[in-house]
């Protein structure tokens, strides 16, 4: 598992790489510096990836809590990309929150707000 001082050494190379963090979470670093926490899980036979978020707006723990929720509607036969999709990006980003918040989740504060470089929210 990851900590907080290793996610922040982590240098960007001339490919992207992934950096797990287990269970399928992980980090995907940019050759530009872009970093974003990814899912990657089955459902149905197929190989699918879920964006959790662009690292440092999305911390450690707000990650791995947005993956337990991802998990969690796995177990109960939900496919989180097709329930994202349908429920838009802002309506899925509340209803984690709100889960986070029935569990009495640290990371349920709000999101402080970073001014992010364009390339780096298109790259991920």
């Amino acid at each position: 598992m990851l900590t907080e001082t290793e996610v922040r050494a982590i240098k960007p190379v001339r490919y992207a790489r992934k950096v797990s963090d287990g269970g399928g979470l992980y980090l995907l670093v940019t050759p530009k510096g872009g970093r974003c926490w990814r899912y990657a899980y089955r459902f149905a036979q197929k190989q699918k990836t879920l964006a959790l978020g662009i690292y440092p707006d999305v911390s450690i723990e707000r990650a791995r809590s947005r993956h337990e929720f991802a998990r969690n509607l796995l177990a109960h036969g939900l496919d989180p990309s097709a329930l994202k999709a349908a429920l838009g990006k802002h309506t899925f980003a509340a209803t984690i929150l709100e889960w986070e918040k029935a569990r009495g989740d640290r990371s349920a504060l709000p999101l402080r707000s970073h001014a992010r470089n364009r390339a780096d929210q298109a790259a991920c």
